[in-house]
């Protein structure tokens, strides 16, 4: 298994010491963010250093604070999806993440219109041609009603990946996520087959896996029935002193590491 972790939940008062604290931990890639309003050749030039001087491959790059639903961020798309091409990661995304407001408390929830459905699309259609440029890994990935409107699940984000039918783009699924919306979450990932291709690592309460009660071991098992050889990146807290926590929760998933 190839464990990675996000930058922002590691230790350290910048990014090197974040890497460095990621790599101590025994992972072999950091996942990190990217915004529109960041200078894109200090972005690279930092996330380079940090993870060469870490010994860490980029995992994965979430293109933050993106509202794919409004217009303006064709612009932004290529130039950041070159930008992490060029560093050897890929491209997290997804059409929304914000607080819905109100909270969704009860289905059904609140649907995007008609307008903001196309512009999603035509904002697609700009990742589906700039994927196929540069030839970098996009992973789309499903949230809950509570953080968007758009990919409420692991088959609204797969139908979007069957849509535009590009090798390079497939699914990135949160163990946490499924967790709340997922009736199976092992039917749902055995269904998504061959379009996982990054998964996150939180357990039901958004701590390490194993604090809570999420089946871990199970859909792992399932992941590597149907090969999936892709980053498990740890998104969530880690209680206490970062290193040894890190460390317990990779050898408690690794199957090599189970009696």
């Amino acid at each position: 298994m190839r464990f990675a972790c996000l930058s922002g939940v590691a230790p350290g008062a910048d990014l090197a010491a974040q890497c460095a604290a990621i790599a101590a931990a025994g992972c072999a890639g950091v996942e990190t963010l990217v915004f529109a309003q960041d200078n894109l050749i200090a972005w690279q030039a930092e996330l380079r250093a940090a993870t060469a001087n870490a010994g860490l491959a980029v995992a994965a790059v979430i293109l933050g604070g993106l509202a794919l639903y409004t217009p303006g961020q064709e612009a932004w798309l290529p130039e950041v999806m070159h930008a992490v091409a060029e560093l050897g990661g890929g491209v997290l995304l997804t059409p929304e993440y914000r607080p819905q407001h109100p909270l969704p408390i009860f289905p059904p929830y609140a649907t995007p219109s008609a307008a903001e459905v196309a512009q999603v699309e035509r904002s697609l259609a700009i990742v589906d041609d700039a994927a196929r440029r540069y030839q970098v890994p996009v992973f789309f990935e499903p949230l809950t009603p509570f953080e968007g409107r758009f990919w409420r699940d692991v088959a609204a984000a797969q139908a979007a990946c069957v849509a535009l039918a590009n090798p390079f783009i497939g699914l990135a699924l949160d163990f946490h996520n499924m967790h709340i919306t997922e009736a199976n979450p092992i039917a749902s990932i055995v269904r998504a087959g061959s379009w996982v291709r990054h998964v996150h690592l939180a357990d039901n309460n958004r701590r390490l896996p194993g604090a809570g009660h999420i089946d871990f071991r199970a859909g792992i098992a399932a992941l590597q029935a149907m090969g999936y050889d892709g980053w498990y990146s740890f998104e969530c807290a880690v209680d206490g002193d970062f290193v040894p926590a890190l460390q317990r929760a990779q050898a408690w998933l690794n199957p090599t590491d189970q009696s």
